[in-house]
């Protein structure tokens, strides 16, 4: 299967690699082509254009930076070429943005799955990404080995928006999480205890 990456950061960097040892033929974009160069290095193809990747692409996996870049573009870069393919996009971005970005690629004869995980760079070269799915079954199915690769069964929530209120719901437990943590490291610290010991 042929993969289009628009988005060769951290963690979109992490998820070409992977998916380059697992043996799929992948071809990238980004807006800074300096950052390709490590995909482009281990058998990547660089694309000169979105719309030159997601033509050459069965799937399209998104990892930009946010929601208007992310519409921007797959909408009005790479439009022409975006009938009949399925756009998983990862990134974090409002719900609400999201929902839109489906409606206007459906308009335009794409399929649409919001793909958020939970990770960085170390899960997704391990392949053990939490992945976080919402949209349509048949879509899914298609996206399964795919996704599978990346981080193991996907977690299927409902329709789209579904996936990124829980990952934002989730990105807010963990900063509690760390906040309390370092409160409580603190209580330690301020008494002598050995933090090893705590």
């Amino acid at each position: 299967m042929d993969i289009s990456l628009l988005g060769c950061g951290l963690l979109g960097t992490a998820i070409g690699e992977r998916l380059l040892a697992r043996g799929y033929r992948l071809h990238v974009w980004n807006r800074r082509p300096e950052r390709t160069q490590t995909l482009v290095a281990a058998g990547a193809q660089l694309a000169s254009s979105p719309a030159q990747a997601v033509a050459a692409g069965d799937l399209v996996i998104t990892v930009l930076s946010d929601g208007p870049i992310t519409a921007e573009v797959l909408l009005n870069q790479a439009g022409t070429a975006l009938p009949g393919r399925l756009v998983l996009q990862v990134a974090t971005i409002a719900p609400a943005e999201s929902r839109d970005l489906a409606i206007a690629l459906q308009e335009r004869g794409a399929h649409f799955l919001e793909t958020p995980v939970l990770g960085s760079r170390p899960e997704a070269l391990a392949g053990c990404l939490q992945v976080m799915v919402d949209g349509e079954r048949a879509d899914l199915e298609r996206a399964q080995p795919v996704l599978t690769a990346l981080g193991g069964e996907p977690h299927h929530l409902g329709p789209v928006g579904s996936a990124l209120h829980t990952k934002l719901a989730l990105n807010q437990l963990i900063a509690s999480l760390t906040h309390s943590f370092s409160l409580a490291l603190h209580v330690v610290q301020q008494a002598g205890v050995e933090v090893e010991a705590f």
